[in-house]
C-alpha cells in the first residue's frame, strides 16, 4: 500500500503529468491511497474515491458515479459581466471563461439559470459540488 498526500501540489504541469503516470503504474499492482483537492489528479488516476467531510463519509464509489450526482444540474450560458455577477448571487457558478467582451459561464443549479442556457454533461467537480449542496440541504437526494 502506498499513501500519498497532495503529491502534485506545487509541481509544474509537466511534472504533474509525469507523477500521475507514475501513480497509475504503481496502482496497477497495489493499493494507492491518494489524498488531494486537485480534481484533475483524481480524474487522471482514480477509479474509486471517497469524499470525507469533518470525518464523515459523504460518498464512496466510482469517479463516474460522483459526477452523475450532478446529472441534469449543469448548464452553460454566455453572459455579460453584469449578468455573471447576478448569476453568482443565485446559482453556483463553477467556471467563467472570458470570451470576447463577455463570459461563458458553467452553472450548477436545479433549473436553467437563463432561457439561453444549455444543459452540459457533469464532470467530477460538478458532482462534488452537487454532493455538498445536498448535504447543506440536509442530505436529500441520497
Amino acid at each position: 500500500m502506498l499513501i500519498v498526500d497532495e503529491p502534485t501540489a506545487g509541481l509544474d504541469p509537466e511534472e504533474r503529468i509525469r507523477f500521475r503516470n507514475l501513480l497509475g503504474e504503481v496502482a496497477s499492482d497495489r493499493v494507492v491511497l491518494l489524498s488531494t483537492h486537485i480534481v484533475g489528479d483524481i480524474e487522471a488516476v482514480c477509479e474509486n474515491l471517497a469524499v470525507l467531510e469533518r470525518g464523515r463519509l459523504l460518498y464512496s464509489g466510482s469517479v463516474e458515479g460522483l459526477a452523475e450526482r450532478a446529472q441534469g444540474q449543469v448548464y452553460q450560458v454566455s453572459v455579460s459581466r453584469a449578468q455573471l455577477e447576478a448569476l453568482k448571487e443565485r446559482f453556483s457558478v463553477t467556471a467563467a471563461l472570458q470570451e470576447g467582451s463577455g463570459f461563458v459561464a458553467r452553472v450548477l443549479g436545479d433549473r436553467p439559470p437563463l432561457p439561453a442556457a444549455t444543459p452540459c454533461m457533469p464532470g467530477l467537480e460538478d458532482g462534488y459540488l452537487a454532493l455538498l449542496a445536498e448535504e447543506e440541504r440536509g442530505g436529500e437526494g441520497r
